[in-house]
């Protein structure tokens, strides 16, 4: 499967053998900061030493040094990377946009091996994959799936590959059931964003809910019973059925998850949950630290997970009734929200479906960030990437992505303009 880029690989291979020293640059997100906690294992059980920092993207200041590795980031930069005289590896699942200028480069992409990253390889299964090349780290195939999952991916090509080593080799634990965070019912189900159930702030709501599927609300949530957990994944359902959510929704939420034989915390989503969390929160060191398995920063982890989904459930709650409709997009512009990609993909996959969502959040520094969402239905006619690549460069600004999950950063003034021209590029594709 991967025999198109094993030639990336050995070159990769080769600059590493120059360098007792590596520089790594990540994204800030699951996927990103567990990409990097792949790479970063693989390279000291190599001898190496590793300094590794977290961006949200390559727009921001960093120094590249002899060797440098950008993790889920650098496939979008082509004029970036080609200005960088050293040595760089790139582990990225963006599409690659221009032509990078540069010998010493070593690319490392699903895309050029014909497997679509938006939706089958992650970069932290990238990551795994070259991890793999390197060496015996078939146990990193577990921290993989925290960025898939985290990327909201689906379970094929490259991505179920990873899932199947770990299996094989026993990292990974398979089980059937709804797809969720662990901790007591009742609070799984009011924390929950993934799926969004709409309960927070609607606790009586909850409670005759849970009447109703008869689930006791402070019983572990996973240790339900299989006829409990039944009832409650009906009752989920028909809820999910009535919020007019995306119908792709019901493969993420029930069937098969995976636990993690080595890792702090067993349930794959919530390890997942709480590294983006905390990457979210600009904890990335502590979101770093568990991947690293570190043991001491579990219950600060946990804490920020804890406040940061409050703080987006608020959010959510108080912005639905805020969004506007296009012709063909629904937008939502906020000032100084707290987060802006989460918001999006909440209210895009749970509430707001049928176009893309664009969510605009506009800073007090000025800085306007921008993010868009869809789905797979939508993304067979609409590449968010390209609609916000292009419709950012228009007014000055820069954007890019996946066809299904995309970012921007715009001028404040400009924003009117910017949805503009995002409106009329997504009726041309769905025209």
């Amino acid at each position: 499967m991967l025999e198109m880029i094993k030639h990336e690989f050995e070159k990769a291979k080769i600059m590493l053998d120059k360098h007792d020293y590596v520089r790594i640059y990540a994204h800030y997100d699951a996927d990103g900061i567990s990409g990097a906690a792949i790479v970063s294992i693989a390279l000291m059980r190599m001898g190496k030493k590793v300094h590794v920092s977290f961006l949200k993207g390559l727009n921001e200041s960093f120094e590249p040094e002899d060797l440098t590795i950008f993790v889920d980031m650098g496939s979008g930069y082509p004029e970036k990377i080609s200005e960088i005289k050293e040595d760089v590896i790139i582990v990225d699942h963006h599409f690659p946009v221009g032509r990078i200028e540069k010998e010493n480069l070593a690319h490392i992409n699903p895309h050029l091996a014909g497997i679509d990253g938006s939706f089958e390889m992650s970069a932290s299964a990238t990551a795994y994959f070259f991890a793999e090349y390197l060496g015996n780290n078939y146990d990193l195939t577990a921290l993989a799936l925290i960025g898939i999952i985290g990327d909201k991916q689906k379970l094929r090509g490259g991505n179920l590959e990873v899932v199947k080593r770990g299996l094989e080799r026993g990292y990974l634990e398979r089980r059937e059931g709804l797809k969720m965070i662990s901790g007591k019912v009742r609070e799984v189900l009011l924390y929950s964003t993934e799926p969004f159930l709409n309960f927070y702030g609607n606790e009586d709501e909850l409670d005759k809910f849970l009447e109703e599927v008869s689930v006791d609300g402070e019983k572990e949530f996973d240790e339900l019973g299989k006829e409990e957990e039944s009832r409650l994944a009906n009752g989920i359902a028909i809820r999910l059925l009535k919020m007019n959510c995306y119908p792709g929704i019901f493969e993420d939420v029930f069937g098969e998850k995976f636990y993690l034989k080595n890792e702090l915390i067993k349930n794959s989503i919530m390890l997942s949950e709480v590294v983006n969390a905390c990457g979210r929160k600009s904890a990335n060191s502590i979101a770093f630290a568990i991947c690293m398995r570190d043991e001491s920063y579990l219950e600060k982890a946990v804490s920020l997970w804890r406040e940061f989904q409050e703080e987006l459930l608020e959010e959510v709650v108080k912005r639905i009734e805020e969004v506007k409709e296009g012709f063909c997009i629904r937008y939502l512009i906020m000032e100084d929200a707290p987060t802006t990609g989460p918001i999006a993909s909440i209210l895009s996959r749970y509430i707001f479906s049928d176009k893309p969502f664009i969510a605009i959040n506009v800073k007090k520094s000025g800085e306007v960030k921008v993010s868009a969402r869809g789905n797979e239905k939508l993304a067979e006619k609409v590449n968010l990437g390209e609609v916000m690549r292009k419709a950012a460069e228009k007014v000055g600004g820069s954007g890019g992505g996946h066809s299904v999950a995309a970012g921007a950063n715009i001028n404040s003034d400009k924003v009117e303009e910017f949805l503009k021209e995002v409106d009329r590029l997504c009726c041309s594709s769905l025209s």
